[in-house]
Parts: C-alpha cells; sequence; structure tokens
C-alpha cells in the first residue's frame, strides 16, 4: 500500500470551519450527508491529493505527530480502509 496513490471522490469535500471552536467535517455533495472529523482525521484526509504517496503521507504525520510511529501507522491505515470501503477515497488515477 506504502507506493498507492488516493484522493476524495469527487462527491465529497473538506471543511474546515474557523469559528470559536474549530470544527471539522466532511460533505457528500450529492446526498447532503455531513460527517463530523476530528483535527487529526481532517489533516489526513486533507493530505490525500491523487498525487502523494500513501508512504510520503505516513512519513509528513509521523514529522507532525507526537504520538509513536505503531500508532500513526495503525491509526492511518484504519483511516484508509474505511474511507475505501465507504467510496470516500478513491485510487489517484481514477
Amino acid at each position: 500500500m506504502a507506493d498507492k496513490v488516493y484522493k476524495l471522490a469527487d462527491r465529497f469535500s473538506l471543511f474546515k470551519g474557523d469559528f470559536q471552536e474549530a470544527r471539522f467535517y466532511l460533505f457528500n455533495i450529492e446526498d447532503g450527508s455531513m460527517f463530523r472529523l476530528n483535527e487529526v482525521s481532517y489533516d489526513m484526509l486533507s493530505l490525500f491529493d491523487g498525487v502523494t504517496t500513501v508512504d510520503a503521507i505516513l512519513s509528513r504525520l509521523k514529522s507532525e505527530y507526537r504520538a509513536d510511529a505503531q500508532t500513526i501507522d495503525r491509526d492511518f491505515l484504519t483511516l484508509i480502509d474505511s474511507c475505501l470501503d465507504k467510496g470516500i477515497l478513491i485510487s489517484g488515477g481514477e
């Protein structure tokens, strides 16, 4: 999976609100559904640009967050699997 490239499916859009309390959302623009995200999930999803590899994103996350590498690996790969299953992420070449 390290050399895979993903991006958000076209029907999804990320939103970061600039309110007193930071709020992060993932919108499905086709059906109007909305998912509230925590800041880390928002940051992770925002890095899927259809060009950057999973390994490069993972390296960046490890340099930015203070959690141990094993926890970051586990959480990141779980997020990818979940988003692929739900059609939120698609292959960068699609």
